[in-house]
């Protein structure tokens, strides 16, 4: 009897690796394949994929030099092959094993279309492939994947953040044209990075970022620094997750969603790719992408670039705001019967003045001179008057902004049994950011300088079980980071007695300064249990346990030396401020210490559940729906914001809540499509006790918060309806407004009201109005086709356009009443107008056998539309030096960011 009893539970678990020869006969079979070209001919080193559509589950391999292939101990379920070869198009095909040895061949077609010089050589399996239309069609949430050629719309020196503008409901917007500067992301009203304008208008680290794999997000601060992506031909794909996903796949900051960058992965073949670029405003890059191809078991990949160039925004005195930036990058992958593991490192620099926005009406305000002195009868600074793309000349205003990143990685893979995967990733991130302004006429007096050089540490580790099941897969985890933020920063005037003679490490009179210190623990376990009772049914609970730990204390005493007389300001945010016994602890203050002289610990947790379905009636339809409870800590750092000016009690979880259900399809054959993906789906996330910290142009910090509501539909489509054509569409629709938004204090100080406009609990409350910076519809297109000649191609026209519909502002002002500013800032129902971009490039192979030149030629912006990327409503005093001469100075008018003009890129390639 117990002998019956042992063999019905082997029988249930699943035939474990112990479970013995006999058992595995009676569950598994084998695949055994070859790879051809269309004469017969066998193709060796394509990667090979087999996905079980009952557990989500892949192994994979590569063919032998006979074109062969095989798959040992195959469950009988429903698979799908895929097959990937460059130079080919991608062979799929579904298959239901029997229990007798299986045989197939696959037949793949020579790729008509010039494929991107950075994926010559196919990707190892066992690496980080860019995801297939299979893999989008298996998940059960929104994922819109941005292959090379749809990166390569935003032309060839943009950076990590232009290559997301393609996707839908993406609004980019910032002050340069190449990968050297910031930008600010806007994913469907979810905020991420900041470009330095000067708005505060929703949480913004609630966008999650990847780089292959590794969160880039700063956990204290809530920020993506775009600019430490600057070189896209190291860009593999950018896939985009709409929703916080499963626990599994989600991170510390995934709100709204999370858009994953995968670099360059290393392949099965060498190869090596070039790529030189020329442009206007003496722009020049260079990159390259090598890979060894397996040896011995190994692979690597190396790439990186160095690019430079002047922004589009000249002064009067030809100062052209120049940029520079540089990247490299490496991986290596070992790959073994039991799994593999992978070794990476990146590092980025980039840097770039900032030219200031600039009025887009006429308001009076004086240019300096080359000196920083002003002409009375001198020309006006807007763009009605001094130019479109005008700005200051660079002794009235310089600003250099620098970010940097520099990660390392360890990524473990191993196969415990045919049904149980183990997988460890632990990582290393330096983060830092350096601005230098000096002899800033917007800022005389003692705050005409400034030296910021916040930095951050991070340290991390997840790792992850799957146990697969006869009907469901279980997947247990979690994952742990440290981080040591400091927030670095002084403002002073290097040259005046009065002022202390401050310098980049004394604070002088008048000096406004910083150095706290922020240690960020996050901690996070979960559990979900993929629940497929048949192939086309998958029901997905889930459970996320997260922990977050701040710990503040303030060092400028020690990081900065005091002039003579400086006498610095001291509070302690745990105190009220009536009634703060360490207020101005060394008499009336002449420099102002922006950190709390009481350090401050405290930790919040909070337990999120998720529901993900996924339904395929049909092998080419998809339907999915999910519910998502997801929390993030509040972002830190500035010269505000909880611990610094804020008392710590108030340290609340954010919460978001998104749901979203849609539908989507693929047809491999497809009358007039051919081979096509499309998707829409409809989501809504009320995202509740948001820690908003607000700067204005001036450099007034303010604490605010607010509860938003987003809601709208996404659409997705590609299609190849001929080998030698390929057009995508994206589309969206949405609209977002706060339920409750107030300054003066977060929501857990404030509380929430029901006034909609006005002043409550000694807060400003702004409810009921729409979220700044969320279009009402974003669309973009592209087209590629590819004109042959005895079967080669040889031109590549491609046309992209982009359209972004109206948008509401942000006011410095908030409420304004006969001109005048009533308060510090808030959303408002003004609007900024539309605008739509159009490119075209022509791409002209020239193949050598297995070598290859590629000649490209990039128009952006083809029709020299004039638009603004970004307006907000100022309260005037950003530009008030300007006025030299008055007493009164205006407020409420719109200050811009403008995009770029036309510009045409010339690019060489080569490629073995």
């Amino acid at each position: 009897m117990r002998r019956v009893l042992l063999v019905t539970y082997i029988l249930i678990a699943g035939c474990p690796a112990f479970a013995g020869s006999v058992c595995q006969a009676q569950n598994t079979t084998e695949i055994h394949g070859k790879v051809v070209d269309s004469t017969g001919a066998a193709i060796p080193h394509a990667a090979v994929t087999l996905t079980d559509l009952t557990t989500n589950t892949s192994v994979n391999t590569t063919s032998g030099a006979d074109g062969g292939f095989a798959f040992q101990q195959v469950s009988l379920h429903p698979h799908l092959i895929s097959v990937v070869k460059s130079g080919f198009e991608n062979f799929t095909q579904r298959v239901a094993p029997a229990a007798q040895l299986m045989n197939l061949v696959a037949t793949m077609r020579v790729a008509q279309l010039s494929q991107s010089v950075t994926v010559k050589g196919t990707v190892n399996p066992e690496a980080s492939p860019a995801p297939s239309r299979e893999d989008v069609m298996m998940k059960p949430h929104t994922l819109v994947v941005l292959d090379r050629k749809m990166l390569e719309s935003a032309g060839p020196v943009a950076g990590g953040a232009q290559m997301i503008q393609s996707l839908p409901g993406a609004n980019v917007f910032g002050y340069g044209e190449t990968g050297s500067t910031k930008y600010s992301i806007i994913l469907n009203g979810i905020q991420q990075g900041w470009a330095g304008e000067a708005t505060g208008f929703t949480g913004t680290g609630s966008l999650g970022v990847t780089y292959d794999g590794i969160p880039v997000v700063d956990p204290a601060t809530g920020l993506w620094q775009s600019a430490t992506m600057p070189q896209n031909l190291v860009i593999q794909d950018v896939a985009a997750t709409y929703g916080p996903g499963e626990p599994m796949n989600r991170w510390y900051s995934d709100v709204g969603g999370r858009v994953e960058f995968t670099p360059v992965q290393p392949t099965v073949e060498r190869h090596l790719s070039l790529q030189g670029t020329q442009g206007p405003y003496g722009t020049q890059n260079f990159a390259l992408v090598g890979s060894t191809g397996m040896f011995t078991s190994w692979s690597t990949v190396v790439g990186g670039g160095l690019g430079r160039g002047s922004s589009f925004r000249v002064g009067p005195d030809g100062f052209a705001n120049p940029g520079k930036n540089g990247s490299a990058y490496g991986k290596s992958l070992k790959t073994f019967s039991a799994g593999s593991i992978a070794l990476g490192v990146f590092y980025a620099d980039a840097g770039g003045y900032r030219p200031t926005t600039i009025p887009t009406t006429d308001i009076g305000l004086l240019v300096p001179n080359n000196d920083g002195t002003f002409n009375p009868d001198g020309a006006h600074f807007s763009q009605a008057t001094s130019g479109f793309y005008s700005t200051l000349p660079y002794a009235g205003y310089n600003k250099y902004d620098t970010n940097a990143m520099f990660m390392t990685y360890g990524r473990e893979h191993l196969f415990l049994s045919p049904k149980a995967t183990l997988r460890n990733t632990t990582w290393y991130t330096h983060i830092r950011r350096f601005h230098r302004r000096n002899d800033d006429a917007l800022s005389q007096g003692s705050q005409v300088d400034e030296w910021n050089n916040p930095h951050s540490n991070i340290f991390g580790d997840e790792a992850g079980f799957t146990q697969v099941l006869p009907f469901n897969t279980i997947d247990i985890g979690g994952y742990l980071l440290h981080e040591i933020y400091n927030s670095h920063n002084l403002f002073y005037n290097p040259g005046t007695p009065y002022f202390g003679s401050g310098s980049q490490q004394i604070v002088g009179i008048g000096s406004k300064y910083r150095s706290g210190y922020f240690e960020q623990d996050d901690v996070a376990f979960y559990a979900q249990d993929d629940i497929h009772p048949i192939p086309q049914i998958h029901i997905i609970p889930g459970l996320a346990v997260n922990g977050f730990s701040t710990a503040y204390s303030d060092q400028a005493a020690r990081d900065f030396t005091l002039a003579a007389g400086v006498v610095p300001s001291t509070h302690c945010s745990l105190y009220p401020k009536g009634s703060d016994p360490y207020n101005n602890l060394f008499g009336p203050p002449n420099a102002t210490d922006q950190g709390s002289i009481c350090g401050a610990h405290e930790s919040r947790s909070a337990v999120s559940p998720s529901i993900d379905v996924s339904v395929t009636p049909k092998e080419w339809l998809t339907l999915y729906g999910d519910y998502d409870v997801t929390n993030r800590s509040p972002e830190f750092g500035g010269g505000g914001g909880l611990f610094q000016k804020v008392n710590p009690q108030y340290y609340i979880l954010s919460e978001g809540k998104y749901g979203q259900f849609g539908a989507k399809v693929h047809f491999t054959h497809a009358p007039g499509l051919g081979n096509f993906i499309a998707g829409v789906d409809y989501y809504h996330l009320d995202y509740n006790n948001q820690e908003i910290d607000v700067e204005t142009a001036t450099g007034i910090e303010e604490t605010s918060g607010g509860n938003t509501t987003y809601h709208g539909v996404d659409a997705f489509f590609n299609s190849n309806p001929r080998s030698n054509i390929n057009f995508f569409v994206n589309f969206a629709g949405e609209a977002s407004d706060y339920s409750t938004y107030v300054t003066g204090g977060t929501i857990a100080e404030c509380g929430t009201s029901s006034n909609p406009n006005g002043i409550a609990n000694g807060c400003q409350y702004y409810n009921n109005l729409p979220v700044s910076y969320t279009p009402d519809a974003t669309f973009n297109a592209g087209v590629y086709y590819g004109i042959q000649r005895h079967g080669q191609e040889i031109l590549e026209p491609r046309f992209f356009l982009q359209s972004t519909s109206s948008q509401h502002l942000w006011s410095n002002c908030g409420t304004i009443l006969s001109g005048v500013c009533q308060d510090n800032g808030g959303p408002v129902t003004q609007t900024m107008p539309a605008y739509t971009t159009a490119n075209l490039s022509f791409l002209a192979p020239i193949r050598f056998e297995k070598q290859a030149v590629h000649l490209q030629l990039d128009i952006m912006n083809l029709a020299n539309s004039q638009y603004n990327e970004f307006q907000y409503v100022s309260s005037g005093g950003y530009f008030q030096p300007l006025f030299p001469n008055s007493s009164t100075f205006p407020q409420g008018y719109v200050n811009a960011y403008p995009g770029a003009p036309r510009a045409v890129f010339g690019t060489i390639a080569y490629q073995f």
